[in-house]
This record gives structure tokens, C-alpha cells and sequence, in this order.
């Protein structure tokens, strides 16, 4: 799977305020604890980790600065090692600094995960992909609100999910699960070991 000896993980406004965020229901309600075991690995490898923290611009959001939900999520908090890039836009790419960290360390991999799958999600790996990264999408290390449409219908959580990487998979990214990075990391650790 990997083709690099540092592919970056990139954890996705993985805040407090995602729950309180939608008056949908979410999917994935275990995605938080399958990003704490990719983060760990991560750790453990020493490998490059970078924590995407939304800034909203409106008071009224729960990721405005001000409110005590802009917060990491506890199973997912920063070290003091690891970089933290803060947006204001969808895309973590947007006004940030982000595609300089990386290219500064050689990175070409991104290991995306975090939410929502159908906003700011979706949004990185897009411009992602147009800067050249490989991305490969955690599904079960991601999760999505359901959605009213224009038409007033709702579309439930976990379909919401599967449109947007659907729509993803192959143009801008590998949509794969956390089962498939833990054990393509350690494979490819031991490759690039001996």
C-alpha cells in the first residue's frame, strides 16, 4: 500500500464540538477510538502526525475559538511534538500552512481521517489530491451527519458517507479501512527496515 517510508496522518477537526455539531444523527460512533489506534501507531512509529483543528468564524458555532468545544477530543489530543495547523475554511489546505509542513518533510502519503466525511473531509482530500499527495481515505476512521436535502428529505448518516467517498474513491484518493493501514504499516515498516 505505502510507497513512502513516512506517509503522514492527518487527524481532521477531531473537536469536542462535533457533538453538538448537526441535529442529525452521526455514523461511526467508534471512529474516535479506531483514530486513537492509528495514532498510536503512529506514535510508535515515529512517524509525521498532524492535527487539523477548525476555527470557526462565526460566534455561534460550536468550533468558534471561544467556546469550550473548540477542544481536541481527548482520544485524539496533540502531543507536544506533534504539528497542529488551524483553518478557518473547509479544506485544511485552505490558508493554512499545511502543504509547506509537508512538502518540507518529503511527504507524499496522506493517511486522511477525522470528520465530517461530507465537508471538511471531503474538502482536503481534494485539494489534496491536487497537490500531488497519494491519500488514502479511513472509512471507519471517519464519520458524517446525516443531511436534509433541498427537498426537504433526509438522508441518513451512513449513506451520507457513502456518496462522498464513493465520489472520492480512485480520482482523489483509496478509500480503505483501519484494519488495512495498521497492517499495510507494519508491513511496510519491516520492509523498509531491512
Amino acid at each position: 500500500m505505502f510507497h513512502s517510508s513516512q506517509p503522514a496522518l492527518i487527524l481532521i477537526d477531531v473537536q469536542v464540538a462535533i457533538d453538538s455539531y448537526s441535529e442529525h444523527p452521526r455514523n461511526h460512533p467508534d471512529a474516535e477510538q479506531k483514530m486513537h489506534q492509528l495514532l498510536q501507531l503512529w506514535r510508535e512509529r515515529e512517524l509525521p502526525v498532524f492535527h487539523v483543528r477548525h476555527a470557526s468564524k462565526f460566534p455561534g458555532s460550536p468550533y468558534h475559538p471561544d467556546k469550550a468545544s473548540h477542544a481536541f477530543k481527548p482520544e485524539v489530543a496533540p502531543l507536544d511534538s506533534e504539528s497542529i495547523v488551524t483553518k478557518s475554511e473547509n479544506s485544511a489546505f485552505i490558508g493554512t500552512n499545511l502543504n509547506c509542513l509537508l512538502k518540507s518533510q518529503g511527504i507524499s502519503e496522506l493517511v486522511i481521517c477525522g470528520v465530517l466525511t461530507n465537508n471538511s473531509v471531503d474538502a482536503t482530500a481534494r485539494v489534496a489530491a491536487g497537490y500531488g499527495y497519494t491519500c488514502y481515505l479511513v472509512s471507519d476512521a471517519m464519520a458524517a451527519c446525516g443531511m436534509t436535502l433541498l427537498s426537504g428529505d433526509v438522508v441518513e448518516a451512513e449513506k451520507v458517507h457513502e456518496i462522498f467517498l464513493s465520489n472520492l474513491h480512485g480520482e482523489y484518493g483509496t478509500v480503505c479501512y483501519s484494519g488495512d493501514i495498521l497492517t499495510n504499516l507494519s508491513e511496510s515498516s519491516r520492509s523498509f527496515d531491512s
